[in-house]
């Protein structure tokens, strides 16, 4: 970690390190922001990230059509640790809400800026995706997880909801729409959901993972740059002054940094440069996105207070979707019919085809799937 120079990343590790010596039933109100130390932002409360890593490139990956990490932090042999149950709760009929972020669209064929609407009238391949992902194979993985509210065990569902999107290109403020080289920190991302709340363009609930996405070269959250890559997304959630826990999601434009055109320091966080649906933005963020809303789905803020989260993840703090970050499994499939696009592809979504990295089954001894 301390080789990225992420000062982010640092201080959220050390947060789960102090967090993992208590007792996982246990816990308290207290005000804390995204490192170590208690920040009170207003009337607003953050909690810890939970991100997914970029992943570093090596030399053997030179001259590969696609990143492969087939065990966890690339460690070829190591055995993944079980994921564990830490006595909260789980969303069982996860919802999304996509925020688009920017001063034109920034997916192709995506909602203009200015607009809210229902999920039908989304028309960028990431509107696509989250329509039709629920009720897959793959999201059934996502019903293996479950809580247990006293003796009633619960399952997490295989339905996954998209509520509708709003297209902010404007608000009061520091709210308008970020340009490229522009860092957005919490506290605007914060802002903005509470704008949209305010507007009617959102709706409160608290079963909905409210995502953010942003166009190319934007720095969203503070840690996605070339000279300080700690991340490729991540959700966390915040709490409002009047006691609302809002779960939400950082996705940054995750094409600005491919095996072509990685950061600075060598990580990237698309695996291959081909473009299944010749859509390099939206393709190469349907991957991370589908990480981040299953690990909302399997592990959300919960609790308020010592380590926040009380779903699921291992001893080393790996959520489900963590533990199987850039594996892709026996249904990889290249495609070479255009040789101006190669690609790789694993599922097909509504009849479209993604590359979209595996899930850890909470029944399957071998852990990671792509579907079941």
């Amino acid at each position: 970690m301390a080789s990225r120079g992420s000062l982010m990343l640092l201080s959220v590790a050390a947060l789960a390190l102090v967090a993992c010596t208590e007792n996982p039933t246990e816990a308290r109100s207290l005000l804390v922001g995204t490192g170590s130390k208690s920040v009170n932002a207003g009337a607003i409360e953050f909690a810890p990230l939970k991100y997914q890593e970029p992943a570093q490139l090596v030399a053997s990956d030179a001259g590969t059509e696609l990143i492969v990490r087939e065990a966890r932090l690339g460690t070829p042999g190591a055995p993944a640790p079980n994921i564990l149950y830490w006595s909260g709760s789980v969303i069982r009929d996860i919802k999304t809400a996509a925020i688009y972020y920017g001063a034109s669209p920034v997916y192709n064929n995506g909602p203009q800026p200015g607009t809210a609407g229902s999920a039908t009238a989304d028309g960028s391949l990431v509107g696509h995706f989250l329509r039709n992902i629920g009720g897959t194979p793959y999201w059934n993985i996502n019903s293996t997880y479950f809580q247990n509210q006293g003796t009633n065990t619960q399952y997490v569902n295989n339905t996954m909801q998209y509520a509708g999107f709003w297209a902010a290109n404007a608000g009061p403020g520091n709210l308008s729409a970020p340009v490229s080289g522009e860092v957005v920190t919490q506290n605007r991302m914060a802002a903005l959901i509470e704008e949209g709340f305010a507007t009617g363009k959102l709706t409160y609930d608290p079963s909905t993972v409210y995502m953010i996405f942003t166009g190319p070269g934007v720095n969203l959250g503070g840690g996605f740059s070339p000279d300080g890559l700690a991340y490729c997304a991540w959700h966390s959630a915040y709490r409002a002054g009047d006691g609302r826990i809002v779960q939400y999601s950082a996705m940054p434009y995750d094409a600005d940094f491919t095996p072509a055109h990685p950061s600075t320091h060598g990580f990237i966080c698309v695996p291959q440069n081909g473009s299944p649906n010749s859509d390099v933005g939206a393709d190469g963020t349907v991957s991370a996105m589908t990480h981040e809303i299953e690990e909302t789905a399997t592990d959300p803020v919960s609790l308020w207070g010592k380590k926040f989260f009380y779903g699921w993840y291992d001893v080393g703090f790996g959520e489900n979707a963590d533990k199987c970050a850039y594996t892709y499994g026996p249904t990889l499939t290249r495609n070479s019919s255009n040789p101006a696009n190669v690609y790789f592809y694993n599922m097909t979504v509504g009849g479209k085809r993604f590359l979209v990295q595996q899930n850890w089954s909470n029944v399957k001894v071998e852990g990671c799937l792509v579907a079941r």
